[in-house]
């Protein structure tokens, strides 16, 4: 089916539209990936925009994901994309050393991995490719990618001769005036912003010197270590990191030689068997191990105490051997105006998030605030409520939301009134024994699927009133403080999409009958980590692409 939509779409494009894109201005765009099945959404999606025309300033695309499935870090990722891009460039005849070969390329490399925990709906395509209010006529549905990336794509080039590595976090949309950005510094040049000491104890945080120079970075640094290290300038703010930053071949090369990347005997490049099995175990953070170790004034002591205290697992041992070679790359930063950044990593920022979005689109607060995001709304059919999300739903009948709602995936053919707070999605997917299944999701706007909230209320008070025993709901997990919502089975498969009806009553199961009881008690169920691994990855796209392609344009606020 998504051949058909290539097809079709390519027919759309006009060929002289495709014979004048501009010169390649990157020659990598890379994503990362938390595993393969990811990989496989994300190359779908990138593939839609490539047949589309809509990249015309890469070169090549690539999805990297992490090794073996397991997360290895944001460090670990931008490692491994560089790793996958000099094998690829060593495969067409480049033989010259590290450095020699990144000096001739430009990169973006934009981290995209994560399992969606706070934000379950979105899990099939991950944080990156989350749909976005608009009222564009694009040719695709929009997502933050759509918003995000270009954005990074208009970023300078760094010094010439010197190539360029530009690794960006791709879990919430940056807003800022870069046009005064320059990358011409060598080694890491990272972009900052001003804030607050108390925001800035939540993120990196730089230490300014002579210049744009860092003298140290510290990682989530406690406002009174702020104090204490010169971070707070005298105006009372610290710069913090927006996790943007570039990089030239050399300091790429220093990363390499730092994480023990070696030559192969066929002339490849590989991690060590050290490097690569502490990966696995322990994860590299970019902004951790690597970024605490840099800076002119950083010290082994200073770096692995940093280090430490934000979480790191390494040894102080293996954090010493680290130090010098990373420390050598020089750190600059670029402070840049009026920073903001709009989170769309959980579900509740999906609402908060959505309208602060759509009102700086407007130049206007929205009026009303339920946001349908590409939904097909049929007359006489409305939907009622305010500060809500809806998305990829077919609205046949009116819908009733107080606050505080966010439904996906939905057909409403008959009237559907929810509880404020409440959330509800329907997933296609397949079963244990591989049927095709629709997932049930009834939930709390503030459950995290972290921790043990659900519906409002404490997870395990919900199933005492439901009857069930918690060794059902998370079979073979004794220990309980690995019981979360994330991975209890407590989801329903039904075999018609409208079934979700039947399980509304989750949001207050206090007054379920004892038919709907002995129903939930008896139906096949599924964890969130469950369904993330069984959601049909065609269905899901599918229908966001049959909505968008049949929609007529329509404000994304609704009454």
């Amino acid at each position: 089916r998504h051949t058909r939509y290539w097809r079709d779409w390519s027919s759309d494009v006009c060929s002289s539209d495709l014979m004048n894109v501009p010169p390649f201005a990157w020659d990598y765009l890379v994503l990362t990936a938390s595993n393969a099945a990811q990989a496989g959404a994300y190359e779908f999606q990138l593939g839609l925009r490539r047949q589309y025309g809509l990249l015309p300033q890469v070169r090549e695309i690539l999805v990297v994901p992490d090794l073996e499935g397991q997360r290895i870090g944001s460090g670990g990722s931008t490692l491994l994309c560089l790793v996958r891009i000099l094998e690829i460039e060593r495969r067409r005849g480049q033989r010259d050393q590290v450095a020699a070969i990144l000096g001739r390329l430009r990169v973006l490399i934009v981290h995209a991995g994560g399992d969606s925990r706070r934000l379950p709906a979105y899990a099939p395509c991950g944080k990156i490719f989350v749909p976005l209010p608009t009222n564009s006529d694009a040719p695709l549905p929009v997502t933050l990618f759509d918003r995000l990336v270009p954005d990074f794509l208009a970023l300078p080039p760094g010094a010439a001769g010197r190539g360029q590595v530009l690794v960006a976090a791709g879990d919430a949309l940056i807003r800022f005036d870069a046009s005064q950005v320059r990358f011409s510094e060598p080694g890491l040049i990272a972009l900052g912003c001003y804030a607050t000491p108390e925001e800035a104890s939540r993120h990196g945080v730089f230490c300014i010197g002579e210049g744009d120079a860092v003298s140290v970075y510290l990682q989530k640094p406690s406002v009174e270590e702020q104090q204490r290290m010169g971070a707070i300038n005298r105006a009372g703010q610290t710069a913090l990191d927006v996790a943007v930053m570039s990089l030239d071949a050399g300091a790429a090369e220093a990363l390499l030689d730092a994480f023990g990347v070696e030559e192969t005997s066929g002339g490849g490049l590989n991690f060590s068997a050290e490097a690569r099995q502490r990966m696995l175990d322990d994860g590299i953070d970019l902004y951790r191990e690597i970024c605490c170790a840099l800076g002119s004034a950083a010290t082994p002591d200073q770096y692995v105490s940093s280090a430490r205290s934000s979480g790191s697992r390494w040894t102080d041992e293996a954090l010493g051997r680290l130090f010098p070679v990373l420390n050598r790359v020089p750190l600059h930063v670029q402070i840049v105006p009026s920073c903001r950044f709009l989170h769309f990593g959980s579900t509740r920022q999906l609402v908060e998030s959505g309208l602060t979005l759509v009102a700086e689109d407007r130049g206007a607060p929205p009026s009303p605030t339920v946001l349908a995001v590409n939904c097909r709304i049929a007359p006489p059919a409305r939907i009622r409520g305010c500060q809500s999300w809806l998305e990829a739903c077919r609205i046949e009948a009116d819908v009733d939301l107080p606050g505080g709602n966010v439904l996906v995936g939905l057909d409403v053919d008959a009237p559907l009134a929810l509880p404020g707070g409440a959330c509800l999605e329907v997933l296609p997917g397949r079963n244990r024994a591989r049927e095709d299944v629709w997932f049930v999701r009834c939930y709390g706007i503030r459950d995290t699927f972290k921790n043990g909230l659900f519906c409002g209320c404490a997870l395990l008070d919900w199933l005492r009133v439901v009857g069930v025993d918690a060794e059902e709901v998370w079979p073979g997990v004794s220990d309980s403080a690995e019981r979360a919502l994330w991975n209890a089975r407590i989801f329903p498969a039904e075999r018609s999409a409208t079934g979700f009806r039947r399980w509304l009553w989750m949001y207050a199961p206090e007054s379920a009958s004892a038919q709907e009881l002995q129903a939930f008690g008896a139906a096949d169920r599924y964890s969130a980590a469950d369904i993330a691994l069984l959601a049909n990855q065609e269905a899901f796209h599918s229908r966001r692409l049959d909505i968008w392609r049949s929609r007529s344009p329509k404000p994304c606020a609704t009454h």
